[in-house]
């Protein structure tokens, strides 16, 4: 039964004189809906995928923060971790606030002190020879700095007060340049090896281990606070240091689907249109389907059937369409954004997620209007009225 049914609602739609525009119009809007939300949303997660990748190649995934910053205690749980994880890659260095100078030019740095005697360079680093310095070259055209340059590190909080209370400072030589791609990491980072630091603070000590590779946070946790107690140490994911980035790109994505969700609405109101004046033009039809033996209650559940049908296979043909868009711009990786941007190709990012979102939100908006229109129609229309209409 169901089956001839639908197959009238698709002759009359296509077939008929009388069809209706709107419908086609809806079912367009439909299409497209889905279409442009997947493909935003691939456009949008990968560029934020790509920054967050090429942040945690240098800053790490997670970072092990100590209060008490013996080395010794460090290479401790340094070793106990290497034994727990040994494919990951772990990395102890002091970190410190400082004072870059180079002739008359000063600027803030975070100064990244590695041990490289205790583990492998990190990705970014590797196939350059760290003997004291390595800088962005942000930073170096800061501060006007050049390949083999003397350069000064100073500390404000670490003093002598040899002839009064004056700042610490280490001359260290400027052996590399290089980018990573993250501008708040190029202009305001450098990294030199960690007995460089440690003379300058008169101290073995050693505050941070980076882990560069990923570990589920909560195993993190159990195996930390199992072994070490949670008063020496304390467990930063790259996401908790970089809160407010995290929350802004959250915002902007539900700001994203905020927008497709009203145009959805929008392309629903010409579904509703489009459909009571569907309705209108088949009243007389299903009175006939009435008279034949076909209860109400079947017309109303055919044509909701044909309609989640209609949409379902308009949201699913907008999805292909849009998935073999996004296939063909990563394959012939157009270059399409200005020469000022890290990514001059947009890197799309095609996830099941992004395909589900994209499909649910249209659907479920379309279905609910299609719900109203058939209750409308429920309360307006009555058989027996028209075919008395009919007779008269």
């Amino acid at each position: 039964m169901y089956l001839s049914f639908l197959k009238y609602f698709l002759d009359y739609i296509f077939h008929a004189k009388t069809r209706q525009r709107l419908l086609f119009l809806a079912m367009g809007g439909l299409f497209i809906s889905a279409a442009s939300l997947f493909i935003l949303q691939s456009g949008m997660g990968g560029l934020q995928d790509k920054l967050m990748v090429r942040s945690k190649n240098v800053l790490g995934h997670a970072i092990i923060r100590f209060h008490k910053k013996e080395a010794s205690f460090v290479y401790k749980v340094l070793k106990e971790l290497r034994t727990k994880w040994p494919k990951v890659h772990f990395l102890p260095e002091y970190e410190i606030e400082l004072l870059l100078r180079n002739n008359n030019y000063i600027s803030p740095v975070m100064v990244h002190a590695i041990d490289t005697s205790k583990g492998a360079l990190p990705t970014f680093l590797k196939g350059r020879h760290l003997q004291e310095l390595i800088s962005p070259f942000d930073l170096s055209r800061k501060v006007k700095m050049q390949l083999g340059d003397r350069i000064g590190l100073i500390s404000p909080s670490h003093v002598d007060s040899f002839l009064g209370d004056i700042p610490r400072q280490v001359t260290v030589i400027l052996d590399d340049v290089m980018t990573t791609d993250v501008p708040e990491i190029d202009i305001f980072h450098c990294w030199v090896r960690l007995p460089l630091i440690q003379n300058l603070i008169r101290k073995k000590d050693i505050n941070i281990i980076r882990i560069y590779d990923f570990i589920e946070e909560e195993d993190l946790k159990i195996f930390l606070a199992f072994h070490f107690g949670k008063k020496n140490l304390e467990l930063l994911t790259w996401e908790n240091q970089h809160k407010t980035l995290v929350q802004a790109l959250a915002l902007e994505n539900r700001v994203m689907l905020f927008l497709f969700v009203v145009m959805t609405i929008l392309v629903s109101l010409c579904i509703t249109s489009g459909l009571l004046v569907f309705i209108d033009k088949i009243k007389i039809d299903l009175a006939s389907f009435w008279i034949l033996g076909a209860s109400k209650k079947s017309l109303e559940r055919a044509f909701m059937v044909f309609l989640n049908l209609v949409s379902l296979g308009t949201i699913i043909f907008g999805l292909f369409m849009a998935f073999l868009f996004l296939s063909f711009m990563d394959y012939y990786s157009f270059e399409i954004m200005p020469a000022n941007f890290v990514d001059r190709t947009i890197p799309f990012k095609m996830d099941f997620k992004g395909a589900f979102i994209s499909f649910i939100v249209p659907y479920s908006i379309s279905l609910i209007f299609s719900s109203f229109s058939i209750s409308q129609f429920r309360k307006q229309h009555s058989h027996i009225e028209e075919i008395r209409s009919l007779s008269s």
